[in-house]
This record gives C-alpha cells, structure tokens and sequence, in this order.
C-alpha cells in the first residue's frame, strides 16, 4: 500500500524506473466502490499499482481492495 513504511512505494517506482522498460499507460487512479483505490502505471512487462492509505501487510489493513489489486493483477484489466 501507498502508507507503508516497510517497503515504501516510491522506493519501488525508482527501482522500476532504473529497469529502462517504455511506459504503456502513464500512471491513472484506479477505483473501487465508486472511489479512488490507489494508482496504477503499466510498463512493458511490469505493473506498478498501489493501494491507497494502506500499509504492509494490504489483507489485514484493506482486505477488499486487496482482493480487486489481485483480481486485476490475474486478468491484466484495471478499472480506471
């Protein structure tokens, strides 16, 4: 998730922005219940999606978008 302290976010974007793949879709919210559940940006072989105010461990702290971070992660289709 975007609150965790643990391995924060940012960290991660650079580290995929280092790889040198081409961005596919620039970086949009993606939603859940009608509200904004966190970011996605889709590289060319990598997919770089947040939760947001979520921490570590996403199935204790936001169980249900965890759920739909899944579920789009198996189906490559992400709301938006």
């Amino acid at each position: 998730g975007d609150a965790d302290s643990a391995v924060p976010f940012m960290g991660t974007q650079r580290w995929i922005a280092c790889l040198g793949q081409p961005v596919e879709k620039r970086m949009t919210d993606w939603m859940l219940n009608q509200d904004v559940a966190g970011v996605v940006e889709i590289y060319k072989g990598i997919t770089f999606q947040t939760i947001k105010d979520c921490g570590h461990t996403i199935p204790t702290y936001c169980p249900q978008a965890g759920y739909m971070f899944f579920e789009q992660f198996k189906t490559g289709e992400y709301t938006g």
